[in-house]
């Protein structure tokens, strides 16, 4: 029996963009994408959306924590206040923790990472002792650590993008410090399938892979390769997250053997951006991933093979909460 993966990308408001897949995906099939996923991983927003798909939450619920919270967690100012937050993205974090908490709070409540009704495996750092670091649901016999915590904390672990946000303290890890995910797996293709044959014991002939990013930008490093820090600013960041994201997806799919489809949309340079959280981006990154999302490769893909009325089978953690 085929064991599906949903892999979701980080990408800060550009979550967005996820949700509005999803949300077209699930209207048009008439399924539930907790329903057909035997491992969900997703890194920063990918973690959220992951999160509340495990906690079951609709695409359409989490669509709408991007279009009620996004401006408040990204909030948009005068231009004023716009160069003074990017004087002060100089010296300090650019945006505040607790709006992120409170809206987290608002749609997760005091619900518990491991009441995820799937395997999650969400990629975060360790700021502390400078090492990459998952946390994981209760689906095998040492993952007793993480299940247990709030989901919100969780949340705030892989989403706490360095630069964007204070790093975040985990109460259940004695309040050792977190950030973003996505500085070593913005993809986490690679780490749900290793995840599924280490720990979960599938074989890799049987693993389908649905990814989706949210949207990409070529990055030409012609233009930069002469330059010294200031000329590569926040693209040599870029870089470096687009490498290991393409990287991850193409040794995933060397893996399995094709059986892997990606959901994406390339964007123009400077159309998004991991802050940008006015309405108006909000609604066309909405927009793009439903028009992605039913476009008939997709489509087709998810009613055969994914979304196809065919459920995996039910999760039952190793550890009681």
């Amino acid at each position: 029996m085929t064991y599906r993966i949903l892999a979701l990308d980080g990408g800060g408001i550009k979550g967005s963009f996820t949700a509005g897949v999803l949300a077209a995906l699930e209207e048009d099939t008439g399924h539930r994408c907790v329903d057909h996923f035997d491992l969900i991983a997703g890194t920063s927003t990918g973690g959220i959306i992951a999160i509340g798909l495990g906690l079951g939450l609709s695409a359409v619920e989490i669509l709408e924590f991007y279009t009620k919270h996004g401006p408040t967690i990204f909030p948009s100012t005068s231009l004023a206040r716009r160069w003074s937050r990017v004087v002060r993205h100089w010296f300090q974090p650019k945006h505040s923790h607790h709006a992120l908490r409170s809206a987290l709070t608002q749609v997760f409540g005091e619900r518990k990472f491991g009441e995820s009704q799937r395997p999650l495996v969400i990629p975060t750092y360790d700021a502390v002792g400078g090492r990459v670091f998952l946390l994981k649901t209760a689906h095998h016999a040492h993952l007793r650590h993480d299940h247990d915590a709030p989901a919100v904390e969780v949340a705030l672990a892989t989403a706490a993008a360095p630069t964007y946000f204070a790093a975040a303290q985990f109460p259940n890890h004695g309040n050792n410090s977190y950030v973003d995910g996505g500085v070593w797996a913005n993809s986490p293709t690679l780490v749900a399938l290793v995840e599924a044959v280490a720990f979960l014991g599938q074989r890799l002939e049987d693993i389908d892979i649905l990814s989706i990013g949210t949207t990409s930008t070529p990055f030409n490093v012609a233009e930069k390769h002469r330059s010294g820090i200031l000329g590569w600013n926040a693209g040599l960041v870029e870089i470096l997250m687009n490498a290991q994201q393409e990287a991850s997806n193409a040794q995933a799919m060397l893996l399995v053997n094709r059986r892997f489809h990606r959901i994406d949309h390339g964007a123009p340079r400077g159309q998004f951006s991991l802050d940008d959280a006015r309405p108006d981006q909000i609604a066309r990154l909405i927009a793009l991933g439903r028009g992605e999302a039913v476009k008939k490769e997709n489509i087709e893909v998810m009613h055969q093979r994914f979304l196809n009325g065919q459920h995996a089978a039910p999760f039952r953690p190793v550890y009681d909460l």
